[in-house]
This record gives structure tokens, sequence and C-alpha cells, in this order.
């Protein structure tokens, strides 16, 4: 089944693979942030040392979106956590300048090189991917108001896209149903 891109996200074990695959320490929390706060690519190259603060950070979502002030994540595993990274990035980069020191183009080279060396298919490439992939991990299990925030989606119908199952997904979900109230009408 072909699958348009806005259909493309990364499994948690993925985006591991991924971030495991960049050398550079930078660039990794980079992408870590970019992923656990769902930002598009020019969010995250645009982000300097007034974007964080207090534990938290402030982002100005770009495309008519929200302004959001999302806590840093701490966890005791890798992937979920940024919050001391984040916070000794900003106490060494001079007040204003930005965090990551790096284009939208580079980002995406970047994100190439990575997945590639990780095992990942190329149509999984693109810096995108990582707000895909938040939204998509997420949003059955916080539901589409939490995430509609998160993602600083004015409209519920652009969150609503993350809702959306491949026919195979609906078939299992039909059938599982179905079998169900078979066993059910059995009794």
């Amino acid at each position: 089944m072909a699958m348009t891109r806005a259909g493309v996200w990364l499994s948690v074990e993925e985006m591991e693979r991924l971030l495991a695959a960049v050398p550079n320490p930078r660039y990794r929390l980079m992408l870590k942030v970019a992923y656990l706060h769902g930002l598009r690519c020019s969010e995250v190259v645009g982000l300097t040392t007034k974007n964080v603060r207090d534990g938290y950070l402030t982002v100005q979502r770009l495309k008519g979106s929200f302004k959001t002030v999302q806590p840093l994540q701490y966890s005791d595993t890798d992937l979920f956590n940024e919050g001391k990274e984040l916070n000794a990035l900003v106490l060494n980069t001079r007040p204003g300048e930005h965090l990551f020191p790096i284009t939208r183009f580079g980002v995406n080279k970047l994100i190439k090189r990575a997945g590639r060396r990780a095992g990942i298919p190329d149509h999984k490439l693109f810096p995108h991917v990582l707000k895909h992939s938040i939204a998509q991990q997420t949003i059955k299990g916080v539901g589409i108001e939490n995430v509609r925030q998160w993602l600083g989606h004015k409209s519920i119908a652009s969150t609503g896209n993350y809702l959306r199952v491949t026919d195979e997904e609906a078939g299992r979900a039909i059938n599982a149903a179905l079998h169900v109230s078979g066993e059910e009408r059995k009794q």
C-alpha cells in the first residue's frame, strides 16, 4: 500500500536507532528536542537561549499555529530525556544565539545520513517525520486534544490526520470486534 508523507512516521525503536546513528551530541539533542516537542525543522533550528527558561521550552509555532510553553522532558530512558542536556547547552551558549547552528538543508542531510546508517527506509527520512512520529505514537494514548495542544495546532482537523489508520489496521480491528461479538453470541 502506498503511503503519503503525512502517513509516514518512525516507531520508538526506529527513533532510538536514528538518534544512536548521529555522532554529534549537539545534533542528536536537536533531533530529540524536535521529536519530543513536535517541532517543525524551521522551529528547531530557530531555537535560541531565550526559548529555554525555568525548565520550559517556549516556541512560537509557524504556519499560523499557537505559541506553546512546554516542560522539558526528564526520564530514565535516554530517548525521552532532554532536560539536563538542553539546560547545559543553554548555559554554554551565548545569550540570544541559536542552540543548533545548522540550516534546514543541513538537518535534512543529517537525518538522511543517520537514518541510512540506522537501517531506516529512505521514504521515512525527512525532518518533518519527527513531528509525525511523536503525534502518531501518542495520540491514541493521550487523546486528540492533548496532542493538538502539544503540537500547537489551532485546528483539530490538522491533528485529526494522526488518527488515520491503514486498511489493514481497520480490518484487524473490525475482525477483532466481530470475533468478540461472535463469542458473546455463543454464550
